[in-house]
This record gives structure tokens, sequence and C-alpha cells, in this order.
């Protein structure tokens, strides 16, 4: 419960707060991601519809889904986010270190070992 309960703090980091900045479109976080695993260890189906879209004008949507007592609820957001580069972002004013993988198509957050798939 808690690892899932970290993978949702990560997800709302993503989706709250702002700050300024004019990055390139091309950066790799651009586009849809979809919550996989937390720790190693796959999420429900539930939680795998938890996603967050990162767009070109550093914006962010997130739709962030948990099981509670059996049904499937969501919770949506909206923040900004910055490209610090040397593969560290700001969400919410917490750096994370983010790795890309699988040719771009998986993004993994080194803290908390959270892993989102395209």
């Amino acid at each position: 419960m808690k690892k899932i309960i970290y993978a949702l703090l990560i997800l709302a980091a993503f989706s709250s707060c702002s700050s300024d900045s004019n990055e390139d479109n091309n950066d790799p976080i651009i586009g849809t991601w979809n919550l996989f695993s937390v720790d190693g260890t796959e999420v429900t189906d539930c939680e795998k519809q938890s996603t967050i879209i990162f767009k070109s004008n550093n914006t962010t949507s997130s739709e962030t889904f948990q099981d509670l007592g059996g049904n499937c609820i969501s919770i949506t957001g909206d923040n900004t986010w910055e490209n610090k580069g040397n593969n560290t972002y700001n969400f919410n004013n917490i750096e994370s270190e983010i790795e890309f993988s699988d040719e771009g198509n998986t993004l993994r957050v080194v803290d908390g070992n959270t892993v989102y798939k395209r």
C-alpha cells in the first residue's frame, strides 16, 4: 500500500503547482504516459488507467486512479513541468531524476522506482 501511495504522490507532484519554462518541443518527456509499476511491482489494472500527459507548452494533465474498497476512483489535475538538464525535471518544486529506456517508451522516476510507459 505504501508503494501505491508513493506512486500517487509522484503523480500528484506531476499535476499540482507551476514553474516558468520554455523547453524545446523535442523533449523526450512530451507525450502520454501510463503508470506501470512502483518499486518493481506492477500496479493493479485500476491503477494502470492512471495517465499523465506532458505537453510541449510545459503543462501537464493527469488522471490518477486508485482502487478504494472495490471502486476505481479517479482524480484529475494540471501542472507545469521544467527540464532542468542532466535528466532532472522539476514538478511541483520537486526535482526528480528521470531515466528513459525502451527507445523512449519507458519513463522511470528514479526516486521510488516508479515506471510509466507510452
